[in-house]
């Protein structure tokens, strides 16, 4: 009987296992997340912050960005690497992603609406994409209608406006932002192009001077960082637009570059190091002067180098003797591998 009641008794709950798994499942719930304290609404009435969803013309579907009430926008980045946690209080946090908030103009996202419905016709900003929620509240809520010109013609019907795509506007708009972005990268010295350095591991002034980025490579990087946002047809009409070679031009370009450094270099090194040739009067003249060798003498004598002293031989030992008479007749050891 004792023995079937224990076969039949459950097993006690272990109250420090409910305890872990509570924490665990709260823990994987909390994320680490920096954002600019300017960001945040400093009253309540100012209203919140918006977590949605909207297409991202770089990554051809939607992303998540965050909204303000003052209609700045902010694209969500999330950081991740793997086998990393977060230590959060006493609590570890399985999730060990950055989440980070990056300033975006709602025009690069309007601009895939406008290519899409409006190259072919002028169209009013609340009839397009009207089954799309998301799409209309970027163009009638949070988009600034004043920016459009910059990427499309404006024509006006009493109040109503309405917006055909324009794509030399468009191009002009966007080769303006990427000499922006260029400037920026130069005024924070920001190492780029194929040979680029990271500044942790620049040893000196030479080797910064050697590694100088060029125009080109500014306004590549540039490109790159606003074709992020853009489709990717309109990211190669942009390259294009600002002329900027392709990356396997641009590698065999910086390489030929690099030799003529060299070369130069070399040439110039060669030229320092050249001996100049005396005669023997202009080399005894001159080491007279200088004091290493004695004025006396005839000056014109030609200095010539000293002869090395014949070596006297040196007597055997009685030892050596002994050993130099036993090996007379005896046969070397290289006879033995000679051919027969």
């Amino acid at each position: 009987m004792g023995k079937k009641e224990t076969r039949a008794s459950k097993p006690k709950a272990d109250p420090d296992a409910e305890r872990a798994a509570k924490m665990s499942k709260a823990s994987a719930l909390k994320k680490v997340f920096f954002m600019s304290q300017e960001l945040l609404p400093k009253d309540a009435d100012d209203g919140h912050l918006r977590l949605e969803l909207f297409f991202h013309p770089g990554h051809g579907k939607e992303a998540l960005f965050i909204t303000h009430p003052d209609g700045r926008m902010m694209e969500l980045v999330a950081f991740a690497e793997p086998r990393r946690s977060w230590f959060v209080d006493s609590e570890v946090c399985s999730n060990g992603k950055i989440y980070m908030t990056a300033p975006v103009d709602p025009t690069f996202l309007a601009l895939h609406h406008l290519r899409k419905h409006c190259t072919q016709r002028a169209m009013s900003l609340d009839n397009i994409a009207v089954e799309e929620a998301s799409t209309s509240r970027l163009l009638n809520e949070i988009l600034d209608p004043g920016n459009l010109k910059c990427v499309a013609d404006v024509k006006s019907s009493g109040e109503q406006k309405f917006y055909k795509y324009n794509q030399e506007r468009t191009l002009a708009w966007l080769a303006l932002k990427t000499r922006q972005v260029a400037k920026i990268l130069k005024e924070k010295q920001v190492h780029c192009g194929h040979s680029a350095q990271s500044q942790n591991f620049v040893r000196s002034e030479k080797l910064v001077a050697e590694n100088v980025s060029n125009e080109m490579d500014y306004t590549r990087m540039a490109c790159d960082f606003v074709g992020r946002y853009l489709d990717a047809d309109l990211h190669g009409l942009l390259t294009s637009y600002l002329h900027i070679p392709s990356e396997i031009q641009a590698i065999v370009e910086e390489k030929a570059a690099a030799q003529k450094r060299k070369s130069v270099a070399g040439k110039n090194e060669g030229s320092d190091s050249k001996k100049i040739k005396l005669n023997d009067s202009d080399a005894a003249a001159k080491l007279k002067s200088s004091g290493v060798v004695d004025s006396d003498g005839d000056p014109n004598a030609s200095i010539t180098s000293p002869t090395a002293a014949p070596l006297k031989e040196r007597t055997l030992t009685a030892k050596e003797k002994a050993l130099a008479k036993g090996a007379k007749g005896t046969k070397s050891i290289a006879s033995f591998f000679k051919a027969k």
